[in-house]
């Protein structure tokens, strides 16, 4: 385990399970591994070798850190370009100036990354509430903060998260549960805090120990890639993007050591006489050879019996191999994008160009096609919810001004990668001309204005000039 690395102690474990929560499923085994392979801290990285004295030592692999390149990857492509959006006026107003003022969309992207790598990350509404008003905010939590309480195959409706927190100066453990209260059926958030293994009281901290959020939405997402979980039965945990590609990992990261060291330890060395190299005198009145400054290392003196008969310096150059280890490291290339979602030629070393549009690359890479639209369902519903309950909690708690009964709140992709936008534009101007598509749908489907916003912005009798 690496240093100071959190999980989640034994007497917070004592507090679920007393409130009648069985802990769920133990993944920490899976996502400790999984993080090692993120942070290239994996045991495989280290080989021991017996040394020329007889005693064994260890030898770092290099790594070009395959593992959160991929997350990283799959961050960009799902959150790079995204907006949340209702088709209630007030609403979408007041979300779209949230998640810009608090930039939202970076945290998420950011939780993505994390949640790719480890199956499992969370978003949830924060509190603090004071006299003079309330103030909400998202947080993100990595997997193995996040403890599931209720779940089954529609999802995760109940959900502890358990941090560090700083209280004048010392480190304490926080537990907050999202959980449904069963006189009001809204989702009340309870917090507990631990100093040195002991509770300290929510009085003593100024804290609620149960605050009534009001809401009957769930008040915090999971984020998860759109793969099923085949390491763990019935887990309401996700298993992480790459855990197909170990083995692709493993070979890359091994091709590129193998590079590495071929390219170094197979450089030219020269070497020469004895009756070459120029001596002078030390302190001692010995004579010394003259060093020969910052390229001693590639030279060599020859001394005894490696001496030739003609006396001349000689190089040695072997032959190096780096194009045969370069072959299998770009099937290994291949091999990690194409078990992780992207298609064999996303990381292809030899390629020229990047992804532009659908239109140039669709035959080639309809497994990201695919693949991204799958996991953008899957987190697009849960990034909803959550921002339909902070639009509610805003409104009960913070006097925002948006109606009761909002419209839920939806996320909208900027689907560039995998679709041509601006042929979808050109297309739907020409369906508006034809008087097929209503003209309010244009400013909705690419502004992200709500259909309230859209028809007040474009009645249906202003002419839109389509350039035909």
């Amino acid at each position: 385990m690496a240093e100071n690395q959190f999980e989640v102690p034994a007497f917070v474990r004592e507090e679920i399970t007393g409130r009648g929560y069985a802990m769920p499923p133990d993944m920490s085994t899976h996502i400790e591994d999984w993080y090692q392979w993120y942070t290239a801290k994996h045991p495989f990285y280290t080989e021991k070798y017996l040394g020329v004295d007889g005693r064994s030592h260890d030898r770092k692999k290099l790594s070009l850190r395959p593992a959160r390149r991929v997350c990283r990857e799959w961050a960009a492509l799902i959150a790079n370009e995204m907006q949340a959006q209702s088709d209630s006026a007030d609403a979408n107003e007041w979300v779209r100036d949230f998640c810009e003022h608090t930039g939202l969309y970076a945290l998420f992207q950011r939780g993505i990354e994390r949640a790719f790598a480890m199956g499992t990350g969370a978003l949830a509404l924060w509190f603090d509430v004071r006299d003079d008003g309330a103030t909400i905010r998202v947080r993100r939590y990595d997997a193995k903060m996040v403890i599931p309480l209720t779940w089954d195959e529609d999802g995760t409706t109940e959900c502890a998260f358990c941090t560090r927190v700083t209280i004048k100066g010392k480190q304490a453990v926080q537990l907050q549960l999202h959980a449904i209260n069963g006189d009001t059926s809204t989702y009340h958030v309870i917090t507990k805090v631990w100093r040195d293994g002991k509770p300290v009281p929510a009085e003593a901290l100024g804290i609620i120990e149960d605050f009534d959020t009001e809401c009957r939405t769930p008040t915090f997402c999971l984020l998860s890639p759109a793969i099923d979980n085949t390491v763990q039965d019935t887990s309401p945990y996700g298993v992480s993007v790459f855990n197909d590609a170990v083995d692709a990992m493993r070979m890359l990261d091994t091709a590129w050591t193998a590079l590495y060291d071929e390219t170094d330890l197979l450089r030219a060395v020269l070497m020469l006489p004895d009756s070459m190299i120029d001596t002078e005198t030390d302190e001692d009145g010995k004579r010394r050879p003259v060093p020969f400054g910052d390229r001693e290392q590639r030279l060599y003196r020859l001394t005894g019996s490696t001496v030739t008969e003609s006396g001349k310096p000689y190089a040695f150059a072997p032959a190096m191999r780096t194009s045969a280890i370069h072959e299998v490291y770009a099937d290994a290339c291949a091999a990690l994008g194409d078990e992780c979602g992207f298609g064999s030629q996303y990381f292809s070393p030899d390629k020229t160009g990047g992804l532009k549009t659908a239109t140039e690359v669709s035959a080639d890479n309809s497994a990201l096609m695919r693949n991204i639209r799958n996991h953008e369902n899957a987190l697009g519903k849960e990034l909803g919810k959550l921002l339909t309950a902070l639009v509610e909690c805003a409104r009960v708690h913070c006097g925002a001004q948006v109606a009761e009964g909002f419209e839920p709140v939806t996320i909208v992709w900027d689907d560039s990668i995998i679709t041509d936008t601006q042929a979808e534009k050109t297309q739907m101007l020409a369906e508006i001309a034809a008087g097929v598509v209503p003209k309010w749908m244009y400013l909705s489907r690419f502004y992200g204005m709500s259909e309230e916003e859209a028809r007040a912005s474009m009645p249906e009798q202003t002419v839109l000039d389509v350039g035909f």
